[in-house]
């Protein structure tokens, strides 16, 4: 299905100096020849002596002047190399200490399966929405190949949002909707989800852009049913996790667990992985959204979702092996 090549000697000294996560593909970082070339021929480098590595062109010349079709021009980096970010199945690239915050993307077998996550090449109609690629699923459809402003480059397939972020620094920008912890990292801990819109969420804005019905708030009916106030699906948010005691006196279950999933605080603060928060805990506003439960690109589970316990470091499908104990990370149902 692909081939897989070095980048560009270029490529490499600009993710050494240390590109923004989100903003490679932009402005400085833009480097036009590590997907494009002129005559659809190229037998060496572009150092002055014919030195240097580059991406092969494809047997036939392809539209836009790229050097091959889309999901393989961008797997030429991003499958399996150390100097870009792994985002196709566990074969050896790049591991991060705690997983990937998005995981990877499926290639249909064992143990990425077709319905564990997006698939490229699908024409199929995504979940909950009417949108489809009938030339088949591509890495631009979800993300801005020349990059822009957005947290992961994310667009332009209902480019009306806006998923803000800051990178580095000792605390984040509450303004933002993501805080990267260690600019450039892709690292599920150092990734943190903010809160500016108490009533929304930036990140399930765009993926409401294919997945329509699954997002919402109180006030649309595919969502919440106002005569009986009750959600229909579950919110990704405007609703906030319980924490602290219950009325009976139990400590909640999202307070009890050593290791938690993602969720958006509008203070920068939902605890420390590997500490559990407790019942004095003072932490409010702790919101739910579609990163919570799923990973982006997918993960060896059902729906891309992460299993979660608690009891154990999280890897990157998290550290159960049921749906149930995802759920009870929030709801003490059962446990």
């Amino acid at each position: 299905m692909r081939n897989i090549f070095l980048a560009t000697v270029g490529l490499l000294a600009l993710l050494a100096a240390g590109a923004v996560a989100g903003d490679y593909h932009y402005k400085t970082t833009l480097n036009c020849p590590d997907c494009h070339v002129m005559h659809a021929s190229q037998g060496h480098g572009y150092n002055a002596n014919g030195g240097g590595d580059f991406v092969t062109p494809s047997a036939t010349p392809h539209d836009k002047l790229l050097r091959d079709d889309v999901n393989n021009l961008c797997l030429n980096c991003h499958d399996g190399q150390a100097f870009a970010p792994d985002v196709f199945m566990a074969n050896g690239g790049t591991a991060m200490a705690h997983g990937r915050q998005a995981g990877a993307l499926n290639n249909g077998t064992a143990p990425y399966y077709a319905a564990d996550g997006h698939t490229l090449g699908a024409t199929t109609t995504a979940p909950g929405g009417t949108f489809s690629e009938p030339a088949g699923l591509e890495c631009t459809n979800c993300h801005g190949a020349h990059g822009n402003t957005n947290y992961r480059n994310l667009g332009p397939h209902g480019a009306t949002y806006t998923v803000t972020y800051s990178a580095g620094g000792a605390s984040p920008d509450l303004t933002k909707d993501v805080w990267e912890r260690t600019a450039g990292s892709y690292d599920t801990w150092d990734v943190d989800f903010l809160e500016p819109n108490l009533t929304g969420s930036a990140y399930a804005t765009m993926c409401q852009s294919c997945h329509t019905n699954f997002h919402g708030n109180t006030s649309t009916a595919n969502m919440y049913n106002v005569t009986d106030s009750a959600w229909v699906r579950h919110p990704n948010a405007e609703a906030n996790i319980q924490v602290g005691v219950s009325s009976s006196g139990k400590v909640r279950r999202f307070n009890s667990i050593l290791y938690r999933s993602k969720v958006m605080s509008p203070t920068g603060d939902w605890g420390t992985q590997g500490t559990a928060l407790g019942g004095a805990t003072t932490l409010t506003g702790l919101t739910p959204s579609c990163f919570s439960c799923h990973k982006g690109h997918g993960s060896t589970n059902a729906f891309g979702l992460i299993y979660v316990t608690g009891t154990a470091e999280l890897g990157e499908n998290g550290d159960g092996a049921s749906m149930r104990t995802t759920c009870q990370q929030c709801h003490s149902m059962g446990t």
